[in-house]
């Protein structure tokens, strides 16, 4: 049995006398099996769909920018409308996306479930599949084309036959580095001061201050005392 799906065993224990009292967006926030397509759930990706398709849609500054002095201050990606969507794509105050970049183009499923804790930077074409929470440390900066799939279904084919999904959470710890074009899997948790490889595939937890690559991802080496922050 697969890592995962034991994992999904022991979530179905755990809260298998709650499971029906709880909502479907419970569920898939915890690891349950889940119904998607729920009116409530539906109308939260198609309002994601809309605010990442405004932001896809803006400039690195806007008519009434001041182009010069944005870059003197070293800011030429964020715009105040782009921080503007982003706030709400995300459901957080203007002040938590202060120091977050995203280039367009920008996917998510919900938005809601990112959770930045400072400063971020993510290269073109950033896929966050955030059905389940996504933790992003400060200084985490990703390469173009990275992608983090939370949601996931069962090897059960009578449980993907009913329509039923699943998701697991991911988090990236302080002062990681993603190199470009990789996919980071549901249930990932990948420490302080990492460097994931481009082109890796992480299907396991990475500990922190590792350097790792590959398809799937492991550990070539761990930082010296000397390269840590």
């Amino acid at each position: 049995m697969s890592g995962t799906s034991k994992l999904f065993e022991e979530i179905d224990r755990q809260y298998g006398s709650k499971v029906d009292t709880m909502s479907e967006e419970s569920k898939m926030l915890v690891g349950l099996p889940y119904i998607a397509n729920t009116e409530h759930l539906i109308r939260a990706r198609v309002k994601a769909r809309r605010l990442q398709t405004q932001y896809n849609a803006t400039q690195p500054t806007s008519a009434l920018d001041d182009e010069t002095a944005a870059f003197n201050q070293g800011q030429t990606v964020m715009s105040e409308d782009r921080k503007r969507i982003l706030a709400d794509l995300l459901e957080v105050p203007l002040s938590s996306v202060a120091r977050a970049e995203f280039e367009p183009p920008l996917w998510v499923d919900y938005g809601t479930n990112i959770k930045l804790e400072g400063a971020f930077y993510a290269n073109y074409n950033t896929t966050i599949l955030d059905c389940s929470e996504v933790r992003l440390g400060d200084g985490v900066l990703f390469g173009p084309n990275v992608s983090i799939y939370c949601g996931t279904h069962s090897v059960s084919v009578k449980e993907r036959v009913q329509g039923l999904e699943r998701s697991l959470p991911v988090s990236i710890g302080k002062d990681t580095w993603v190199g470009g074009g990789t996919i980071i899997m549901a249930g990932v948790e990948i420490g302080r001061g990492c460097t994931i490889g481009a082109g890796s595939i992480v299907t396991k937890n990475i500990p922190d201050w590792s350097v790792a690559a590959g398809s799937p991802c492991k550990v070539m080496r761990t930082l010296s005392e000397g390269e840590r922050a």
